[in-house]
């Protein structure tokens, strides 16, 4: 399950940004050598492919391995070697020390004979036992690289017109790797910059309409139909006062403070920065300035700042999307 999760990461990463996802690759590819990937394929041509025998080594095998190292520490073995070997406690160490690496051994040959026949199975049996014997952190790291490289190799193969340059390729695929990356690259950031340009062009001329209110209603991150339900109650509210008092600015102004009281509370509570009380006042002449803009609209114009605080959002989304797919 962790390990597909992990593959559609790297699938929307490579096309949310895709030359991160190109750098990254490149690396994942540059730490599997030569020489190990042979030894993958000759063992892919046996009954048991080079992830089944790494993954048996670091299930079944590592733990032992990391058992019987630790064994310095065993005070059962130190125990029995003073109790059945009559072993001096200064040489107990000693004798450890000397049964490690036999064990170890004993082990590293263990699995290999757990997963080829050394007979039948020549050439697999001794690619397993070459990279068992190695010290454990070494084939450790080397199993995480491999598991990665065949990651990545396989959302490689799913994800079109993304080619990395793989280091480790023979020096002819190596050109012909640069040549179709570096024209990729060209196209994805002639077309990203063409669309950004006409995305710039078109919020110009959102934020020039109306003193831009669309893109300051934006801006200010307020639910413009959180606002249009408030400016609703304030009609019914006025509706419900007498001529007069309807006709008094002083009154008009007191209930429009009333039924947008929770929509400036909740902006001042996601200002940063405010300190006292005169930038807390700043804060609320800002969004004043933007709701009763919104509230002196009539319904025409209300319902045209709707489409266009939605085109102005939309923009704003495939703007930063597209400068993502720019990142390195």
């Amino acid at each position: 399950m962790t390990q597909i999760i992990e593959h559609d990461t790297l699938v929307k990463l490579s096309q949310e940004r895709p030359l991160v996802f190109r750098a990254q690759a490149a690396t994942v590819l540059a730490r599997v050598p030569r020489r190990f990937r042979r030894d993958a394929r000759v063992l892919n041509h046996s009954k048991r492919t080079m992830h089944d025998m790494l993954t048996a080594w670091r299930d079944e095998c590592l733990p032992r391995l990391e058992t019987i190292t630790s064994a310095h520490n065993a005070t059962m073995l130190q125990q029995a070697l003073r109790e059945d070997l009559l072993a001096e406690t200064s040489s107990q160490q000693q004798l450890i020390a000397m049964m490690i690496p036999v064990r170890l051994e004993e082990e590293r040959l263990a699995f290999a004979g757990s997963q080829f026949a050394s007979k039948r199975e020549k050439k697999p049996y001794q690619r397993t036992l070459a990279f068992a014997r190695q010290p454990i952190d070494v084939c450790r790291q080397q199993v995480e690289d491999f598991m990665r490289y065949e990651l990545y190799r396989a959302v490689l193969s799913e994800v079109v017109g993304v080619t990395v340059v793989d280091k480790r390729a023979q020096g002819l695929v190596r050109c012909w790797q640069r040549l179709r990356a570096g024209r990729q690259v060209k196209k994805l950031r002639r077309e990203v910059t063409r669309r950004l340009a006409a995305i710039e062009r078109e919020m110009v001329a959102i934020e020039q309409e109306r003193g831009g209110l669309a893109a300051r209603l934006f801006g200010l991150n307020i639910d413009y139909v959180t606002v249009l339900a408030a400016r609703q109650e304030y009609e019914k509210a006025l509706g419900r006062l007498s001529k007069k008092a309807a006709e008094s600015p002083a009154k008009r102004l007191a209930l429009y403070e009333k039924k947008t009281e929770a929509i400036r509370e909740e902006y001042l509570d996601t200002v940063p920065g405010v300190a006292n009380l005169s930038e807390a006042q700043r804060a609320v002449k800002e969004i004043d300035s933007v709701l009763l803009a919104i509230f002196d609209l009539d319904a025409t114009a209300r319902n045209e700042l709707m489409s266009t605080f939605k085109r102005y959002r939309m923009l704003t989304r495939e703007r930063d999307m597209l400068r993502a797919k720019l990142e390195v």
